[in-house]
């Protein structure tokens, strides 16, 4: 049995549009041009999946589109995550569509990779305003210096770390996956034992996919209120999408009022979100 017949074909299509040669191609990914005329062919019993990663980020849009993840099931290999890779122009585009409701877009890694409008007036930061570390949702919930320390509260953070971790461990054996734990014990100030300890105690606790947000008023006497819905992205097991859905009638006005489309009634439209 040769590799599916379709994988051939797409590599040597993203190969042409990108005006490459066989032998071009094939000696970015340490092939001869022999070798990889025969996989453009599908005539080879197998690939590995080393090499289709390979094939994929040299061609790059097969890496970004997700198409990779189709020539990995197709051949039975898992599919290929990793944080902060490329994403097409258009997620972006995506997120803006649920405007005026609060929605991001996070990866693998728990990276903010884009989120819309009201998203950054709801948090007051505005989109591009993270980068690094300081973009990723496990410091703006657990680091004691993040610009939304002390608004969540404390159910939410036991859900969220259960969340996480429950996310993480088909990957525990990733490389990607040990260095970013690295980085974000250091700069939360915790290590990840410490963490659970503090916010998680008890390991009987079942995370679900949605969590209810809510926030402080600035008279303290309304909250905005909001259940999370996650969307995953097609192809991309690294992306999901969070959107959240007002749960009463004052946290819906305040969406659409935040947008500019309506106003609050007169007695509550000077009542906004602060920490």
């Amino acid at each position: 049995m040769t590799i599916d017949k379709s994988i051939g074909q797409s590599i040597r299509m993203h190969r042409n549009s990108l005006h490459w040669s066989q032998a071009q191609l094939a000696s970015k990914v340490a092939l001869s041009q022999k070798q990889l005329s025969r996989i453009e062919q599908s005539q080879v019993l197998d690939i590995s999946r080393d090499l289709l990663v390979t094939i994929a980020r040299t061609l790059k849009k097969p890496l970004v589109s997700g198409e990779l993840n189709q020539w990995l099931y197709k051949s039975g290999y898992r599919p290929y995550v990793a944080p902060l890779l490329d994403l097409p122009a258009e997620y972006l585009e995506w997120i803006r569509r649920f405007n005026p409701f609060p929605a991001a877009l996070l990866d693998i890694g728990w990276y903010l990779r884009f989120w819309n409008d009201t998203t950054g007036r709801l948090f007051g930061i505005p989109f591009g305003a993270l980068d690094g570390l300081n973009s990723n949702l496990a410091v703006l919930l657990y680091a004691p210096d993040s610009p939304l320390a002390e608004w969540w509260p404390p159910e939410l953070l036991a859900h969220m770390l259960n969340r996480l971790l429950v996310q993480w461990q088909p990957y525990a054996t990733e490389a990607w996956l040990h260095h970013l734990k690295s980085l974000l014990q250091h700069r939360i100030g915790m290590t990840w034992e410490e963490l659970a300890e503090k916010y998680c105690p008890s390991p009987a606790t079942i995370p679900s996919t949605s969590e209810i947000l809510s926030f402080r008023a600035q008279s303290d006497i309304k909250r905005l209120r909001f259940r999370s819905n996650l969307v995953p992205v097609p192809n991309r097991p690294d992306l999901v999408i969070t959107h959240y859905y007002p749960l009463d009638d004052y946290t819906e006005r305040w969406c659409w009022q935040s947008a500019g489309r309506t106003l609050l009634p007169e007695s509550e439209e000077n009542t906004h979100v602060s920490k």
